[in-house]
């Protein structure tokens, strides 16, 4: 009875921590997160399963954290013979000392990291020097120790004479009182004192504060429980044992296949959403990673040849990776449309191809006036969006009009040369061609192939957030037309340029001071920072007599994310922040117009081939846009589809659909989709995948396209990890 009476006062306390914080997470997901959760029996069932799951876990934080207790509880008892009414304050002044010199090291090390890789190129150097900072400010705490402990200690004596005892700061539950109350303030105020960090999620820490609470105000309860435990021991642990089947048997109830309420599982929380994985993990019957119960959605689990996400054997009428139908290589809904020879000559119009870096739609038309200038005088695509969500996967999907799956790249994440870019197009029907870009290896490599000159000098300026390249860039770009105009080896120009400024980590730009230090500000800042060049750009082809000779495409490879959905940065989602981009086309000779139809990077390649009169390759899957330029004929809307694949950078697996004004989003990895009516919710708050009526027609198509996209994953030659199953044969060109 004695040890189940340690058992449980060493158990106990986290574990109904940890079922309280979970509820925290649901309610809080209930509330805030525009889903319904199932109130009460769902935070019952997900409590219970946690208590169950983490057992084992649970048993050995209980020892190690009472463990640690009684050390310090044990070194609180030295205290120095010449000052005894002291011992009790220099005991917490030696903890709150200890805590100071390790916050003030690790401010420390973060500081010197910021600075020197700031000056240092070499990561072994800034390294050095983070530690050299590092070390030396752990020295400094340690030889101010005893002064700092003995200031401490008359602190904390003169407050205990003054506070009631529940609040002095000598005794443990003091300390822990004033440490929660400081960390309470901290957390309150920090977004408010450091800009920063407005831009980071809190939420792990927030959670963690959370469950820190909870453990050091159950483990009094577990004391008092003890007491009497010896005759609740065997009675209290066969309840233990029946906890995960009965919490099984609730979430089995409550959860179901509902994929709102696994979403806001999985991304709304901090704790229960990994738990909750584990939960699937062991409800998973053939093995094979995937479970058919809490809306796992394997078709057959039973079988581990059949799961979602896997290899489908073409035309063999099985279903295998539980898409709704056998993949069938003949329905491709990725296939170019037909096409004609052009006859009419070729146009002899320059082309002036700009990229901007990570620069999401939304931002640009609220910041960047030029670039709106522009588009109310050229052809401006309301809706366009990227193919991928990092620029090595939406850049090659953009000059090679496919897709990112369809892309066979490098162990450089760069398109071998066998792809045909854009470039290479115009070069071979009469285009001088130039690159003006970063030296990243995204365009060292592959995606120079048909530019005859490239330049990379930007990269001195513009590598993560170093001095600002927009001005540089411009000039090196005009400077390249003069030479060009001076002496040109053939009558019209391709001229593709890459703005970086705007890609993390931001740093400050000159004439556009941020409003404050948070990574949100800056980003603007550098959005205007380059439209004033884009501006300086149009102005220098203007007074240079090109500019009625000239096709200007300005685009962005991906947007970046500030919270939106709970993320930061881009690369690893499919929600409009991420793939909804500029595309504004200026063509000499037609009208303005207002373009609403979605367009996809792939359409880009096309349409300017189609506008110049240039046959467009038969490798180019993208629709061209040129007849609904010329007419103002829009065209019916057809299926966009972007990827992000899991590779080395990103674990997310995800493919989207847009059609018209609906979104559908398939989390392949993760089991979730997600389906947005973007008219009404455009900022993709709503998940109405359970129960809109749109949502069968939309899964459909969208099946479709993953049996195809996994079909060509498989074949190995993007450098994502092949889908599960055996390697698909070589696929068509």
């Amino acid at each position: 009875m004695r040890f189940a009476a340690r058992l449980l006062r060493f158990c106990l306390p986290p574990a109904f921590a940890a079922f309280v914080l979970a509820s925290v997470e649901i309610l809080r997901t209930w509330l805030f997160g525009g889903v319904a959760l199932g109130g009460a029996g769902q935070g019952l069932a997900l409590g219970l399963c946690i208590l169950g799951l983490l057992g084992a876990p649970l048993l050995l934080g209980g020892f190690a954290l009472t463990g640690t207790r009684a050390l310090i509880a044990a070194g609180w008892r030295w205290g120095r013979a010449d000052a005894p009414e002291l011992a009790p304050a220099r005991r917490a002044a030696w903890a709150i000392h200890g805590a100071l010199t390790l916050g003030v090291s690790i401010i420390a090390v973060q500081s010197a990291v910021v600075a020197f890789v700031q000056t240092m190129r070499k990561p072994v150097y800034q390294g050095l020097a983070a530690g050299l900072v590092g070390a030396l400010a752990l020295l400094v705490m340690l030889a101010l120790a005893g002064p700092l402990v003995g200031l401490w200690a008359r602190l904390l004596e003169r407050l205990r004479r003054v506070l009631p005892r529940p609040l002095d700061p000598t005794t443990a539950s003091g300390a822990g009182l004033w440490v929660v109350g400081f960390s309470v303030l901290g957390g309150l105020l920090a977004p408010v004192l450091l800009v920063e960090l407005r831009s980071v999620d809190l939420r792990p820490a927030w959670m963690g504060l959370l469950y820190a609470v909870l453990l050091g105000a159950t483990f009094k309860g577990a004391e008092r429980l003890c007491g009497r435990a010896p005759r609740l021991a065997a009675g209290a642990l066969l309840t233990a044992m029946l906890l995960p089947a009965l919490g099984l048997g609730f979430a089995a109830r409550s959860v179901g296949g509902r994929q709102t309420r696994l979403l806001a599982l999985d991304r709304d929380t901090v704790v229960t959403g990994p738990l909750f994985r584990r939960l699937r993990a062991l409800a998973d019957r053939d093995g094979d990673g995937v479970p058919a119960l809490f809306g796992g959605g394997d078709c057959d689990d039973a079988n581990p040849d059949v799961r979602p996400g896997g290899y489908d054997t073409p035309d063999n009428r099985v279903d295998e990776n539980c898409t709704g139908a056998d993949l069938r290589l003949k329905a491709d809904p990725l296939v170019a449309p037909p096409r004609s020879e052009p006859a009419l000559p070729v146009q002899p119009y320059n082309v002036l191809f700009l990229t901007l870096d990570a620069v999401r739609d939304d931002f640009a038309r609220r910041l960047m006036p030029n670039l709106q200038q522009l588009a109310a005088e050229g052809i401006d695509f309301r809706n366009a969006y990227s193919q991928g969500a990092a620029t090595y996967w939406s850049i090659p999907a953009l000059m090679a009009s496919n897709v990112p799956s369809r892309i066979e790249f490098g162990p450089d994440q760069t398109p071998v040369e066998k792809e045909l870019m854009l470039a290479e197009v115009l070069r071979d029907a009469g285009w001088q061609t130039a690159l003006y870009a970063n030296v990243t290896i995204f365009f060292v490599r592959g995606l120079k192939q048909g530019t005859e000159y490239q330049n990379y000098e930007t990269s001195d300026f513009t590598k993560h957030g170093d001095t600002p390249g927009a001005e540089h860039l411009t000039k090196g770009m005009l400077g390249w037309v003069d030479r060009w105009m001076a002496k040109p080896t053939k009558d019209r120009f391709f001229l593709w340029g890459h703005y970086y400024d705007p890609h993390d980590p931001y740093g400050e730009v000159p004439g556009h001071p941020a409003r404050d230090d948070s990574d949100e500000a800056l980003y603007e800042a550098n959005l205007a920072y380059v439209d004033d060049h884009l501006g300086q750009l149009i102005a220098g082809l203007k007074s240079r007599g090109l500019w009625e000779k000239t096709i200007v495409v300005v685009t962005a490879d991906h947007g970046d994310e500030f919270l939106d959905h709970g993320h930061r940065f881009h690369g690893a989602t499919l929600y409009e922040e991420m793939t909804h981009v500029p595309l504004v086309m200026r063509v000499p000779g037609l009208p303005a117009r207002v373009v609403e139809v979605p367009a996809a990077h792939i359409d880009v390649a096309p349409t300017l081939l189609d506008l110049l009169n240039v046959k467009i390759p038969a490798r180019f899957v993208g629709h061209s846009r040129a007849a609904e330029l010329r007419t103002g004929v829009a065209p019916a809307p057809y299926p966009v589809y972007s990827e992000v694949l899991p590779d080395s950078n990103y674990g997310s697996h995800q493919v989207s659909l847009v059609l018209g004004r609906h979104k559908l989003i398939d989390r392949i990895n993760e089991g979730y989709a997600e389906y947005y009516r973007l008219g009404d919710d455009p900022g993709e708050r709503v998940n109405r995948f359970d129960d809109d009526p749109e949502v069968a027609d939309l899964s459909a198509r969208l099946g479709e396209y993953i049996d195809h996209h996994l079909y060509w994953l498989a074949q190995g030659r993007t450098g994502a990890r092949l889908p599960p199953g055996r390697k698909a044969p070589a696929g068509r060109r």
